[in-house]
């Protein structure tokens, strides 16, 4: 984009944005400093909810200065463009993580979970609840440095809230079930919830509920316990499962007392681990937490202080040296088959199960423990096409996430397989697949002889398939840009004028090389522009706009 100014700040390359703003690298020129800086878009100006929530969220910024909580510089108003500068974090975030990582081990996990309960406590503290606590607003500093933001649908306690009572907001993956139902009341105990959920996502892979509607899981967050994570992550300790499993009880009152006293019980799963408690220990007696998590604070405090009892030299038989010393020479012996090499066939085999699942987090196990040994082994062997017809899906897989995350937030789009597919997608979003199936099908053609590219390739070619197995081909071009228009015009007269410029703007995007669009370009352009008068001649007659 081209450099331009407001105030103090000179505005690079765009960041990411959402709902509630865009965000550009921009360098304050006084200083030369490097910031983040979030605008709210010009269609939202006249918005009056979206500008009072966008500078209460500067507000609620401003007043929150904790290490683990992105700094806000300060802002303001520039003619009519709100703004506001917060310090620059380049490290990603725990989305970015767990999409390149699958899943991240506990110790890991618990190292960026008492970091989010520092931040979560501060912000308690101070009468903010953040009520969309995920992975994807959780940035991590290049010094490993776990760093809290987004605050735009925060509620301050000690001010007038903007949302209706009633009024769901938040993020349907990591909701608790009060702020699905409205009732109990909203509390900090709400962002515990989607701390449990987060730390569940962060641990096995996957959110503790999914489906294909929120409808679905809004069920599971209120009626349905989640899996356990010890079930899915078997290297998690008990103690870590068992807080987990806490954090997502659906009874408020049933979760940890605060952010504080969850940080305590995840330091206790690390001064476990540390004090060498037996694999077998752990596999047999699974010994129970010191504290519970719940309850006044100071009782815990009190409850971790406590020493625990010397056994006696007459317990039961299976704290007895004879009995423990048989269950680790089993272990010790399991582990040893366990390790014994495994044939092609078997092989290939376990990575075909762990393919056949819609879990992605199995398909990098079988891509890391079978599907690359295989390749390296057996480069030539009778299930190499099979293998690398696994690889390509897992390939695909990433190629997607990588492009729908970078789509969400602004990105640049920095390959030419993914550019194209970019632009092949748009249409088909648009809802013109006629078009979407040309450039897939240029795609397939441009890419073909590119190894790099294979992936958005092969991607072309599931969509190319989609498409016409669903008749989408044939298709009406002019009748399909028509209808969007005049889905705008109905959407402008109702009042949703955001929702009728994102149709009209789209258009022009789309469309204003197309020499046989050009009258309805002219009028998408028109209607942007408020020009009733021109979108009037613009218009095609009544038998070419469908009417």
């Amino acid at each position: 984009m081209a450099e331009r100014r407001i105030g103090p700040f000179e505005i690079h390359e765009k960041l990411g944005g959402g709902g509630m703003g865009v965000v550009y690298r921009a360098t304050y020129t006084k200083t030369g400093q490097q910031v983040a800086l979030k605008l709210l878009p010009p269609e939202f100006q006249e918005e009056a909810k979206l500008i009072a929530r966008f500078e209460r969220e500067l507000e609620i910024l401003k007043k929150l200065k904790h290490k683990n909580i992105v700094q806000c510089f300060g802002g303001g108003k520039h003619g009519n463009q709100r703004f506001y500068a917060m310090e620059l974090i380049e490290g990603g975030t725990l989305a970015d993580l767990l999409r390149d990582r699958g899943r991240i081990p506990w110790e890991e996990t618990i190292h960026h979970a008492r970091q989010i309960c520092a931040a979560l406590e501060y912000a308690h503290e101070h009468g903010i609840i953040h009520r969309d606590l995920k992975p994807g607003n959780l940035m991590l500093a290049k010094n490993g440095v776990v760093k809290l933001g987004d605050f735009g649908v925060a509620q301050d306690v000690n001010a007038t809230g903007l949302t209706a009572t009633g009024k769901t907001v938040g993020t349907f993956a990591y909701m608790a079930p009060e702020q699905i139902r409205g009732s109990p009341p909203v509390s900090h105990k709400t962002d515990l919830y989607a701390l449990g959920c987060v730390l569940y996502e962060l641990l096995t892979g996957k959110p503790p509920f999914e489906g294909d509607t929120p409808a679905k899981v809004f069920y599971q967050h209120l009626e349905q316990p989640p899996e356990r994570v010890a079930t899915v992550a078997l290297d998690c300790p008990i103690w870590l499962d068992r807080l987990v499993n806490q954090l997502l009880e659906k009874d408020p009152d049933k979760r940890p007392w605060d952010a504080s006293t969850t940080a305590q019980a995840l330091r206790e799963v690390e001064e476990k681990v540390a004090a060498r408690a037996s694999m077998v220990q752990h596999t047999v007696g699974g010994q129970p937490s010191t504290i519970a998590a719940t309850g006044d604070v100071d009782i815990v405090r009190r409850l971790l202080k406590k020493k625990k009892k010397k056994r006696g030299a007459g317990g039961p038989f299976y704290e007895q040296t004879w009995f423990l010393v048989g269950c680790l020479t089993a272990l010790l012996a399991g582990a040893a088959w366990s390790l014994w090499p495994l044939s092609e066939e078997k092989l290939f085999a376990k990575a075909d199960q762990l393919m056949a699942s819609d879990d992605a987090s199995n398909w990098l196990k079988a891509e890391k423990e079978y599907l690359k040994p295989l390749l390296q082994k057996y480069p030539t062997g009778k299930f190499a096409p099979q293998v690398q017809q696994h690889l390509d899906k897992i390939e695909m897989y990433r190629a997607e996430e990588r492009f729908k995350i970078n789509a969400k937030l602004g990105r640049e789009l920095k390959t030419e397989g993914e550019r194209l597919y970019a632009d092949a997608w748009k249409y088909e979003q648009f809802g013109d697949r006629i078009s979407a199936l040309e450039k897939y099908h240029s795609m397939v053609n441009l890419l073909q002889a590119n190894p790099e590219a294979r992936p958005y390739a092969n991607l072309a070619r599931r969509q190319i398939a989609r498409i016409e197995a669903s008749g989408g081909g044939k298709d009406d071009r002019l009748k399909i840009v028509n209808a969007a228009l005049a889905a705008a015009d109905e959407h402008y007269q109702a009042g949703r004028v955001l929702k009728a410029r994102e149709i009209w703007t789209s258009l022009v995007t789309l469309y204003e090389s197309n020499r046989e669009l050009k009258p309805q370009v002219r009028r998408a352009k028109a209607r942007l522009a408020d020009k009733e008068e021109d979108a009037s001649a613009a218009s095609p007659p009544a038998s070419e706009a469908g009417h």
